[in-house]
């Protein structure tokens, strides 16, 4: 597969763009913006610099199709926290000590990591539902924890007064409830201007925080898979297979024999790099649809579950619920609130 560059990905992204709305200063955001291409789909919401010296960025979308791009770090000087809700990321970075030639970030897990001065392939998969925080953190801020670090891992104490700081990518560990839960506070939270900006300050540091003690507590892994890369491959195309039959999807026997995996690899599979077994994971993907949706405010509730193959609407509305924490009904009536507003 062709790996672009940069500028050749964005030239060919603007250049099918269906849709992009930008907005400036919503909810405490320097930027928000909904796009829609051949290439892909999804929507961030990003502030250039907090009071810290914090930047972060929230992502959520999906690849329509697959596609590669060369990404280069050479002003890449900060510290990179990444916290995963959904989906997963495919890097391949060879020849960098320390940092495994081939990795993948996925959901469920957070990830600390310092790789300046280098160029990786990033891999995006069609129908692939990414959502997830990255936390860009300037040095400096460091260099303010440094004395209360002395048990962190020797790669970060270093990034303090070292010119030559060793790369790293940690996986620091699973996301835990009150992780989550702070995540999806900033995505969802109802506060405006200066009191967002306050708001999402204290919020992205209780979740640095959390994860810096938890990296503390617990000797850093890389994220590996017992599969092999073909048969990697192959479940990714399986969860493609899913995404892109929602209303009907196959069942497990079709789907292995449809992407060439026994049974027990294509369960393992999931379990290793979505952290959830195939039925669960298609109900999550179904649910993440029928929450997009019925945000659009397009669709009456019955029209939506059908959409994503549920004819029982007590059913849906109950599994809608234990995800979101909202009913289908609280969903659809709350945006709607918000277009006219």
């Amino acid at each position: 597969m062709k790996v672009y560059t940069p500028e050749e990905f964005q030239y060919l992204h603007r250049e099918t763009l269906s849709y992009e709305q930008e907005e400036l200063n919503v909810r405490g955001f320097d930027e928000v913006c909904t796009y829609k291409s051949q290439w892909c789909e999804g929507r961030y919401q990003s502030i250039e610099e907090l009071s810290s010296g914090i930047r972060f960025r929230l992502d959520e979308g999906q690849a329509l199709l697959d596609y590669h791009t060369m990404i280069e770090h050479y002003d890449w000087n900060f510290l990179t926290a990444k916290f995963y809700l959904s989906g997963y990321h495919s890097v391949i970075c060879p020849g960098i000590n320390g940092v495994e030639p081939e990795y993948t970030e996925k959901k469920g897990y957070s990830y600390l990591l310092h790789l300046p001065h280098i160029e990786e392939i990033e891999q995006y998969w069609a129908g692939n539902y990414l959502q997830k925080l990255t936390l860009n953190i300037d040095l400096s801020y460091i260099a303010n924890l440094a004395r209360e670090l002395d048990t962190a891992p020797k790669q970060l104490r270093n990034l303090v007064g070292n010119c030559t700081p060793q790369r790293f990518h940690f996986n620091v560990g699973h996301i835990t409830q009150q992780m989550e839960s702070i995540v999806q506070q900033i995505w969802y939270h109802p506060y405006q201007g200066n009191l967002a900006q306050i708001y999402l300050e204290a919020k992205v540091t209780e979740l640095l925080v959390i994860q810096l003690s938890q990296l503390t507590e617990s000797k850093p892994h890389t994220a590996k898979s017992t599969l092999n890369p073909k048969s990697i491959e192959c479940v990714y195309q399986a969860r493609a297979i899913l995404a892109s039959s929602l209303e009907n999807p196959p069942s497990i026997s079709e789907l292995t024999k449809q992407v060439g995996l026994c049974d027990r690899t294509l369960r393992r599979g999931f379990r290793e790099l979505f952290g959830k077994t195939v039925i669960n994971y298609l109900t999550s993907l179904r649910m993440e649809q029928a929450e997009r949706l019925l945000r659009e405010g397009k669709f009456s509730i019955s029209e939506v579950a059908n959409s994503v193959g549920y004819s029982n609407l007590s059913y849906f509305a109950t599994i809608f619920k234990h995800q979101f924490g909202i009913t289908p009904r609280e969903c659809l009536i709350g945006n709607l609130r918000k277009r006219h507003d």
